[in-house]
């Protein structure tokens, strides 16, 4: 049975009470001319004062979770809590004046040399700016340490008071954060068996032996906190509101799974069914839930990853929604065939259910549902009970072959023309075909004939703000017409994961300030 509309409106979370305008831009993306290659939390005091002159109301940035060597897929995390430390901005780190060190090495040829490669990479050169970054911090914290940490200085306390606040997650991370150095990145699972197993005599024994390199670990997470504590007052200041990504899955190599050995398996991947974009299904390589256990602890993973990202947001998206309801299991073995490893709608329906509301009866935040896909109508039925918005991707939004009005969505619904995993608009458009197109613009203009995207953006972008959705998020590149994408699902490169605005923030209102105005008029209209 349907929610009522008059239901729905009732329990409007206070986010929804009003329309807020947005912008998805990935830290990474936020580029200025002194970062070190990518974009970092100094970055986005800029840009937020960009967002400001453009009326917009909400930034999202996805996740932001640590990722491995190698890897430029945040949805693959080395934790579900820890934020990368590639965002941190070494140079507006407080101690660094207390480190001769780390300021010798800012100032060497070597530094600048590889800096220089950095900036002028095309695409974000991960490995070798987290590589920048760490040593730097590295030596920034040796000299903390011995500054702060060992005669116990206010900042020592205070360093100290954090570590212990997060311990609940942090001690897990920092010990298998060292665990991965110290055994070159080899997979937990073939660890000595005393430490993979977890036994807390070889837990405690590494924990003393290396105890100076575990607390980096803590420490960089304190700087990430510090540096973004300040970014959001600021934020608060504009009137801005931080829209974060919870992950569905992380990693099999995380210190999650690490931790939590009974509540995941590892010998089944988690991914999705076959569908119109990909006949064969997809496996994502990541472990599978055992949901009976998840449910025993009363779903306490996904509630104190949201306490976490409680500090750091005010709206976060669930990635994969339909995925806790049903979960599609590929098996290693490729003679079994891939399932779901719940079966009946009754069932499936009621496990979601479970899950949202655990969710969120826990955290002041909005929720917002990644219903994109084959969704069975339950999950948004379940969705609309909950109060939790679900997208509406414009060029999806189609009723009986005709596009459907955005002054008709549900006000309880986030509207956009693109998402990180699909084309821009730019793209759909030239791919659409004419057939297609036309259909749209009629949505869009009520005429038959449409213009070239040109032409078409700016009554298509004041379509979407004019949506009946509550929340409006406008992609960066669609804002301009570009057809870069975020990422390309299902293909690996550096080409993921690695979109950088043609300006820095320094340059950025100078070459396009008529195009923030032009939506600061749109969205006070």
């Amino acid at each position: 049975m349907a929610v009522s509309q008059r239901t729905i409106l009732k329990h409007l979370h206070p986010l929804l009470k009003k329309k807020k305008v947005g912008l998805l831009l990935p830290l990474f993306s936020m580029r200025s001319a002194r970062d070190w290659g990518v974009g970092d939390i100094t970055s986005m005091r800029g840009w937020l004062d960009i967002l400001a002159a453009a009326g917009l109301t909400i930034l999202e940035v996805l996740p932001l979770n640590e990722m491995a060597p190698g890897v430029n897929c945040p949805y693959t995390a080395l934790s579900g809590f820890a934020l990368d430390p590639v965002y941190l901005d070494p140079e507006a780190v407080e101690e660094l004046a207390e480190a001769p060190e780390a300021a010798a090495f800012l100032a060497s040829r070597d530094f600048k040399s590889r800096l220089t490669r950095a900036r002028a990479s095309k695409t974000v050169n991960y490995d070798e700016v987290r590589a920048l970054k760490h040593e730097t911090l590295w030596k920034t914290y040796t000299a903390f340490h011995s500054r702060h940490v060992l005669p116990g200085t206010p900042k020592g306390r205070a360093f100290a008071a954090f570590s212990e606040n997060n311990a609940y997650w942090l001690d897990d991370y920092a010990l298998f954060r060292r665990l991965k150095d110290k055994y070159g990145w080899i997979s937990w699972l073939h660890w000595p068996r005393e430490l993979s197993e977890r036994g807390p005599e070889a837990l405690e024994k590494v924990r003393k032996a290396d105890s100076l390199e575990i607390d980096f670990f803590k420490y960089l997470q304190w700087l990430l906190q510090r540096q973004w504590s300040a970014v959001r007052k600021r934020a608060g200041e504009l009137g801005i509101s931080f829209f974060g990504d919870l992950p569905f899955m992380v990693n099999q190599e995380s210190a999650d799974i690490w931790a939590r050995q009974a509540e995941f398996d590892v010998r089944f991947s988690i991914g999705a069914p076959p569908d119109t974009w990909t006949p064969e299904g997809q496996k994502w390589g990541l472990p599978a839930y055992r949901w009976d256990e998840a449910e025993k602890t009363g779903f306490e993973w996904w509630k104190l990853k949201v306490k976490k990202a409680g500090e750091l947001y005010d709206i976060y998206r669930i990635d994969h929604m339909v995925g806790f309801f049903r979960t599609w299991i590929v098996p290693e073995d490729k003679k079994l065939k891939p399932y779901f490893d719940i079966e009946g709608e009754k069932n499936q329906e009621a496990r979601g259910r479970r899950f949202l509301k655990a969710l969120t009866a826990s955290s002041p935040m909005l929720a917002v549902g990644e219903d994109l896909g084959l969704i069975p109508p339950f999950v948004r039925k379940v969705l609309d009970e909950a109060g939790v918005p679900g997208y509406k991707v414009l060029r999806w939004e189609k009723e009986g072959g005709k596009y459907i009005d955005t002054a008709a969505y549900s006000p309880v619904s986030l509207a956009t023309t693109s998402t990180h995993d699909t084309e821009q608009l730019a793209g759909w458009w030239a791919s659409a075909g004419a057939a297609e197109r036309k259909l749209f613009w009629k949505m869009v203009s009520g005429g038959d004939k449409p213009p070239a995207l040109s032409k078409a953006l700016d009554p298509i972008l004041k379509k979407l703000i004019g949506s009946g959705s509550r929340i409006v998020i406008l992609p960066f590149q669609d804002i301009f017409g570009l057809k870069d994408r975020i990422n390309t699902p299902n293909t690996l490169g550096p080409q993921n994961w690695s979109y950088r605005p043609d300006a820095p923030l320094e340059e950025f209102r100078a070459r396009h300030g008529a195009t923030l105005k032009k939506l600061s008029r749109w969205i006070l209209k």
